[in-house]
């Protein structure tokens, strides 16, 4: 009787220490969350309350690269430096595959809790890094429903097109086009043209000769606007010979910076392409005919 009455202390405090351990959650949101990638910046600026997001990349301020420029003048930026890291002490830092190789293994070995998120090539695996965002950062709810939004309205675009596509092609300095597989080719096919340049077999971004332009004679070439440090490889989408194509329909078509990244801004791409196919090539019926 004596050892069954030493035993039960122990034994209660053993039942209440699990008890305490089952409250607790196993994982609490991250109170400062650092971005070191312009493509994380967007989805943490989309996502997180406004005293979450202690700072995001440089590149998030500059307007021919991030559609939420103007969002980002609120928050500090860093240039992706472990020492800048250390200083601001975050509980997530989130970052690109592609970003600061050297800096993000640093800050893994040192113990930082690094995220890192491949770049989007295409409209359908935005909703999925928009989740996993929000899962980290503690914003499901809120990222659940933009993830629900995008999708739903990706639907109702492709249930309303009709006839056959216009071609396209998304052409940009040096005379580089986009190609099958990357977020541009995604966007065009989405709004109900058809990409030129996947349709001649061109793969990722690659190179697309000017004679091959004026020959196909697209319905629509889209350009960059021009930057602020010009370049002799920006005149090639204005060459003289594709001004003259009589049909082709020429400019900068999508929101500067839209294509840049698969995050859920990048809708706006697919909204300006959709009025633009309506204008060119309405719908039997539509009121724009």
């Amino acid at each position: 009787m004596l050892k069954r009455r030493k035993r039960l202390p122990r034994l209660s405090g053993l039942v209440l220490l699990v008890g305490a351990l089952l409250v607790v959650p196993v994982s609490a949101s991250p109170k400062r969350v650092m971005s070191l990638n312009l493509c994380t910046d967007q989805l943490a600026m989309t996502l997180a309350e406004p005293d979450q997001l202690v700072s995001v990349s440089f590149l998030a301020r500059e307007p021919s690269l991030s559609m939420l420029h103007e969002k980002a003048q609120r928050y500090p930026v860093n240039h992706g430096l472990a020492e800048e890291v250390f200083l601001e002490n975050p509980d997530l830092i989130v970052t690109g595959t592609y970003s600061l190789h050297n800096t993000t293994a640093m800050l893994k070995r040192l113990g930082f809790h690094v995220e890192e998120f491949s770049f989007a090539q295409t409209l359908e695996t935005i909703p999925g890094e928009v989740r996993r965002m929000g899962a980290l950062i503690g914003q499901e709810k809120r990222a659940e429903t933009i993830a629900d939004d995008f999708t739903r309205e990706l639907e109702a675009i492709a249930a309303g097109q009709c006839g056959k596509a216009p071609t396209m092609i998304a052409y940009d300095q040096n005379g580089i086009a986009s190609g099958r597989g990357t977020l541009a080719d995604s966007v065009i096919r989405a709004a109900g043209f058809a990409n030129l340049a996947a349709e001649m077999d061109i793969v990722g971004v690659a190179p697309f000769p000017l004679e091959q332009v004026i020959t196909a004679q697209p319905d629509v070439i889209n350009v960059n606007v021009g930057h602020t440090a010009p370049t002799l490889g920006e005149y090639v989408p204005r060459h003289p010979a594709i001004a003259a194509l009589p049909d082709t329909r020429i400019g900068a078509f999508v929101p500067e910076g839209s294509l840049s990244c698969g995050t859920p801004s990048v809708i706006e791409a697919v909204r300006a392409l959709v009025a633009l196919r309506a204008e060119i090539a309405p719908c039997p019926g539509s009121a724009t005919q």
